[in-house]
């Protein structure tokens, strides 16, 4: 190939006639023929039995004193063979790597190919230089994949989609119109209509269902989450069944591991659990049960029940402005 920058590749000597007289290694060359363009991409095609008699005659008089295969062109020429090279259309085609910068810049090559032939079938990737697919994804039309996302080759997904920025998708089977907003998927499916992050992490083993919700700092880990059923913020979901139509209220967990084991843990369709509710597994929440705010649930709950789990709250009248008044009389003793 003819490159802007030859520096680092061997050189291309012609003849008159122009067939190929030799191959230059860079650190070889004259001054002359380093301003030659014309570069080796170290792709052959010998007949084998000239090539091994040649290969006899290939000694170590250059500067690295190695043994260049380069050489047997020269050798095969003296022996009256003719040589002939062909010119890639595309130099990017036989890019050699021999340093990170020379692997970055085969790295976004691919990278733009890769990305070109999804853009081609009609996904909307919003800046292909900043968005890492690699070949054997399959993502339907009319999804956006915005910036800083991974999306690895075991990885489906649908049409409509919106997925990015800033998320990673690996073993991942995501449905049709279906947000996937700066989070992880790992090794789980998200179904159609289903809404995740921003910032959660979906672990392995989970299925998200149609239209349902994961919402902002929020990890599941091999669960279920029904139908329409949300995890609106900040909760930990482990080893669980939720059913359909089901909220989790803020900051809900489920303590799924006693130091031993995993256990798991069943909330029914329709259920509520209040905010900052945990649930000590195994245990179950009933059909159309709630879970008062900062309960700790370790019995069953019964359908159409309420649980709660709390102190009795106690006000101290004037107990403020009496630490108050007995912080400012020490600090005047001081």
């Amino acid at each position: 190939a003819r490159l802007r920058d030859p520096h680092g590749y061997g050189r291309i000597v012609r003849a008159e006639d122009g067939s190929v007289a030799a191959i230059i290694e860079e650190k070889d060359a004259t001054d002359e023929e380093r301003l030659i363009d014309e570069t080796n991409s170290g792709i052959y095609c010998f007949d084998s039995e000239k090539l091994f008699a040649a290969l006899e005659q290939v000694g170590t008089d250059n500067e690295q004193r190695e043994y260049y295969l380069t050489d047997v062109v020269k050798i095969l020429r003296e022996q009256g063979e003719k040589v002939t090279a062909s010119i890639a259309a595309d130099a990017d085609e036989i890019a050699g790597v021999n340093s990170r910068v020379q692997l970055a810049f085969a790295d976004n090559v691919m990278r733009h190919r890769v990305n070109e032939g999804y853009m081609l079938r009609g996904v909307t990737i919003i800046e292909s230089a900043l968005t890492f697919i690699t070949p054997g994804a399959r993502i339907g039309a009319d999804t956006v994949v915005y910036p800083m996302t991974f999306i690895d080759a075991e990885t489906t997904i649908g049409e409509g989609c919106v997925v990015g920025p800033s998320s990673r998708l690996q073993g991942a089977k995501v449905g049709d119109n279906t947000t996937i907003d700066n989070s992880i998927v790992l090794q789980s499916t998200i179904e159609d209509d289903a809404t995740i992050g921003p910032f959660a992490h979906i672990r392995p083993g989970t299925l998200v269902k149609t239209g349902a919700k994961v919402g902002g700092f929020v990890e599941i880990k091999n669960s279920e989450l029904g139908i329409d059923s949300k995890v609106p913020h900040l909760s930990y979901i482990g080893d669980a069944q939720i059913g359909d139509y089901v909220n989790i209220g803020a900051g809900t967990i489920t303590c799924n591991y006693d130091g031993f084991e995993k256990y798991r843990t069943v909330v029914e369709d329709g259920a509520f659990d209040g905010s900052d509710t945990m649930l000590v597994a195994p245990v179950k929440v009933g059909k159309g049960s709630f879970t008062g705010a900062g309960s700790v649930i370790s019995k069953d709950v019964p359908e159409d029940s309420l649980a709660i789990e709390r102190s009795e709250q106690r006000t101290i009248g004037n107990w403020a402005k009496k630490r108050r008044k007995k912080r400012d009389s020490n600090n005047s003793k001081a």
